[in-house]
């Protein structure tokens, strides 16, 4: 196994490919935030805005607008800190919406790694602050997980060392502090979604 240094939006793709985004989304905010092109010490404020296209949330077709701020600071030996707010409000064909947001700082705990005779790429980090809420647009919270939590996320390699993050195989959470209910119940995500947004 060796370590790579991989662009600095890179950990943004674990918080994002969950839940109302779909992988696609969360290339394309890597990609712009890496494209900054952080260099050892610096620190780059990006603020961010898009929509996806149509596409399936918990089996139910409909969009996400996505917008927030990411501060980002490379940290000289192959980590960064990254701290910000992301919000995105998915909106069913139903018209009904509910917002996905976190806020708070994201560290990796290591280098990624690769390795390359498994096939997979291994991000160890730790967030804090509040690293997920669900609530019905404008409206009352649905799920909420909050305090820190140390994060392994296992993903496969795509044979480019330049672009090596592929599909994630896995995500294990462990030290979790506070409040944690869907980190727990991988299904609570869509249990309280789903009723909402197919209610009358």
């Amino acid at each position: 196994m060796r370590p790579l240094r991989l662009p600095v939006g890179v950990l943004l793709v674990p918080l994002m490919r969950r839940k109302l985004l779909l992988l696609a989304i969360a290339s394309v905010l890597a990609c712009v935030i890496a494209g900054t092109g952080l260099a050892a010490g610096s620190t780059v404020v990006t603020q961010f805005s898009f929509t996806t296209p149509p596409h399936l949330q918990c089996g139910i077709l409909g969009t996400a607008v996505v917008h927030g701020t990411s501060v980002l600071r490379d940290t000289g030996n192959g980590t960064f800190f990254m701290s910000g707010t992301w919000f995105g409000v998915f909106t069913a064909d139903s018209g009904k919406s509910a917002t996905l947001s976190f806020a708070g700082p994201v560290r990796p705990t290591s280098p990624p790694v690769i390795d390359e005779q498994a096939g997979t790429v291994t991000i160890m980090s730790t967030a804090g602050g509040l690293f997920e809420k669900l609530s019905i647009t404008g409206g009352p919270t649905l799920t909420r997980d909050a305090g820190p939590v140390a994060l392994v996320d296992v993903y496969e390699y795509t044979g480019d060392p330049n672009n090596p993050i592929g599909d994630q195989i896995s995500e294990t959470a462990s030290g979790l502090h506070g409040p944690h209910p869907d980190l727990l119940d991988a299904s609570l995500f869509c249990d309280v979604l789903v009723p909402y947004l197919q209610g009358p």
